[in-house]
């Protein structure tokens, strides 16, 4: 029987167990042994009153920009539809919780980073844009929306947590071969809690690799497609070389 390629690897996935299913099962699959260790976990924000407002009035908004998932689950519980207004996906997971609501998303970049929708949704002269994001989100789409003239209202919809762990999961974490980070709010957490250590840190998209830099994380791999399967292809690659 030929050795799968990633036998033998033990690689920890830093996301929320909901959310890890897919990538924790393929790379089992591939050999790994998976272990999940979310950093952070996501809560809905207690005052929903500027988002019940702005899914009151949906038809003044040309565009409804996701930038994730979570994004999205927060207007599903709030908004029966989107009613004429058309919806941009930052990327395929945030595209598809879109498809969920019944909705075909009408733009959705090639390349997964939030700021590569702006050119996707042009002209922007006075488009009004609703921005459903978390409340630590960077300001830099709504920035750059606003340059090319449009009125974004950027709504904290969701809010990050770091997840508390003992001193041995944490331990655990940094005996592995490889740490998964699939956003700067699960980078910044890392390294609040000391680091990697000697694992190799993986990261799902240049935002979080810039992130993941920005507080002192080595980064050992990006995946040239921020999801799932840009990451297994990008751990498979790396330990095809050894």
């Amino acid at each position: 029987m030929a050795k799968r390629p990633l036998e033998g690897r033990r690689i920890v996935v830093t996301r929320p167990p909901f959310q890890s299913d897919v990538l924790a099962g393929e790379l089992g699959r591939l050999g790994a042994t998976t272990l999940v260790v979310p950093l952070v976990r996501i809560e809905p924000l207690e005052d929903k009153t500027a988002l019940a407002a702005a899914l009151a009035d949906l038809d003044r908004y040309d565009w409804v920009v996701f930038t994730s998932a979570n994004g999205v689950a927060a207007v599903r519980k709030l908004a029966a539809n989107l009613g004429d207004a058309k919806v941009a996906a930052v990327g395929p997971v945030t595209a598809g919780a879109v498809r969920k609501l019944g909705i075909e998303p009408s733009f959705v970049p090639e390349r997964f980073a939030a700021e590569n929708i702006v050119a996707g949704l042009e002209p922007l002269g006075e488009a009004r844009i609703l921005l459903p994001q978390a409340d630590i989100a960077d300001p830099g789409l709504a920035e750059e929306l606003r340059k090319r003239g449009a009125i974004v209202d950027a709504i904290p919809v969701y809010r990050t947590v770091e997840v508390e762990h003992t001193a041995s999961e944490l331990a655990e974490l940094r005996a592995a071969d490889v740490v998964v980070l699939v956003s700067g709010s699960a980078a910044r957490s890392l390294a609040s809690r000391g680091g990697a250590g000697e694992a190799l840190v993986v990261c799902i998209g240049p935002k979080t690799a810039d992130a993941a830099r920005e507080v002192g994380l080595s980064v050992g791999l990006v995946a040239h497609e921020a999801t799932s399967e840009g990451i297994i292809q990008a751990l498979v690659s790396h330990f095809q070389e050894f």
